[in-house]
């Protein structure tokens, strides 16, 4: 068993004077990463088998609907606080975990008084389901999104084997629990009763049990504070431009059409969010290099990426065919639509690598200016490309914007980084 793993460690460091990277870390922190994915996404087709086969397509649609009406009210919250907490943990800032919970729990309020609002106006407009489902995420998302900090803390900590485990366990939780309520009712209400309780409480348990295990310390943390508010005010229509195509399908084109773009994009997002997160290990080892360190391997790290993602896309377009005719035959007509996104898994690690480049120097004024512009041109190819051409203009306008994305970042990085 020794001689296997010291065989293992020995490649690792061997295979480094080709990727010029630590693979050993790389290594550690990604099995956990890739398992945490896997067993979640995993979980997560189990869900959506069930969601494809139980429901009627309009209830699944007008859920997917309600979903993405709450993620455009996280405009009201700090929705880039966690990438500040993880970059003060690995700075060896501990203490900023209770501080920046109690900090969002404040500001989460305007959260709360958002959801009712919107929740008034469908009741008032004789759309009750709607309205109640509203009223309970306004109760506790914004409890729920504030306790979430505890995975940004594990991750600055280099926990990765602990935050995946937290991941596998809420979500298994939360598969349970939604399969069990559309097998018993179906109802829309209930659906998000459910969705919204299960997410609080697993969250705030996770929270309560990484207290435990680590004891934090109390601090005012200012410094990771101000760069949170930094960070979401760079990015503070993202939650409005990550559901404003679903929002422009369901009006232009109806519920149904939601239900079949919902569910092309239900494994290609997931696949989308494991290639992510490859890049994503790396963070704390950016956050203490300079931008001189960095150029050295950027171009190396881009073509990884690229390598990486064109092998993920490939695979997906010969399984995809397999996963639709077995888990949901009734959505066939979503299979075309699908194996085309898988198309931006050639861009989704480059882009990522890069931003977290940006974000890893603190390049605030520079990553508020390039997200102004890529929320603006995602946001025209959203209405235009939507309306005019429904699920598959919304597919090729989502391809078209990884694409400028990572072009528009790679330009921001030479020109800041002095390549």
């Amino acid at each position: 068993m020794w001689n296997l793993r010291n065989k293992a460690y020995d490649t690792l460091r061997w295979s480094e004077q080709y990727t010029r990277a630590d693979m050993v870390y790389l290594a550690k922190g990604n099995f956990w990463q890739v398992l945490g994915q896997v067993v979640s996404s995993a979980l997560s087709l189990a869900l959506i088998f069930v969601f494809a086969n139980y429901l009627p397509k309009e209830t699944y649609g007008l859920y997917r609907y309600i979903l993405s009406l709450a993620g455009i009210l996280g405009i009201f919250t700090l929705s880039e606080m966690n990438q500040a907490i993880g970059q003060a943990v690995a700075s060896g800032d501990g203490g900023v975990l209770r501080a920046s919970v109690r900090y969002q729990l404040k500001w989460n309020t305007l959260q709360i008084v958002a959801f009712f609002a919107l929740g008034t106006y469908y009741f008032y407009n004789g759309n009750t389901p709607v309205a109640l489902s509203l009223f309970v995420m306004g109760i506790f998302s914004p409890l729920a999104q504030a306790f979430n900090t505890y995975g940004a803390y594990l991750n600055g900590k280099r926990e990765f084997r602990l935050n995946n485990i937290f991941s596998i366990i809420s979500t298994g939780i939360y598969v349970i629990s939604m399969i069990t309520v559309i097998i018993i009712s179906g109802d829309i209400v209930w659906l998000v009763v459910t969705y919204s309780i299960v997410t609080f409480v697993t969250t705030i348990a996770l929270y309560i049990t990484t207290l435990r295990t680590f004891k934090p310390p109390a601090t005012e943390a200012y410094d990771a504070l101000k760069y949170g508010r930094e960070l979401t005010f760079i990015s503070l229509i993202g939650p409005v431009v990550s559901q404003i195509d679903k929002i422009i399908l369901t009006h232009f084109w109806g519920a149904t059409q939601l239900a079949l773009y919902s569910l092309s994009m239900a494994i290609p997002g997931r696949a989308t969010s494991l290639i992510k997160s490859l890049a994503d290990i790396g963070f704390v080892k950016f956050s203490t290099k300079t931008s001189e360190e960095l150029n050295k391997v950027f171009y190396l790290r881009i073509f990884q990426g690229l390598l990486i993602g064109a092998i993920c896309t490939t695979g997906y377009i010969i399984l995809a065919p397999y996963l639709f005719q077995y888990l949901i035959p009734k959505y066939l007509d979503a299979l075309f639509y699908s194996q085309l996104l898988s198309v931006s898994f050639l861009v989704a690690m480059p882009n990522r690598y890069v931003s977290l480049l940006l974000a890893s120097q603190k390049l605030s004024r520079v990553i508020f200016v390039n997200n102004v512009i890529q929320n603006a041109i995602r946001i025209c190819f959203y209405i235009v490309l939507g309306i005019w051409g429904g699920l598959f203009g919304l597919i090729i306008a989502q391809i078209s914007n990884s694409l400028i994305s990572l072009l528009t970042n790679i330009i921001v990085w030479r020109i800041n980084s002095r390549v």
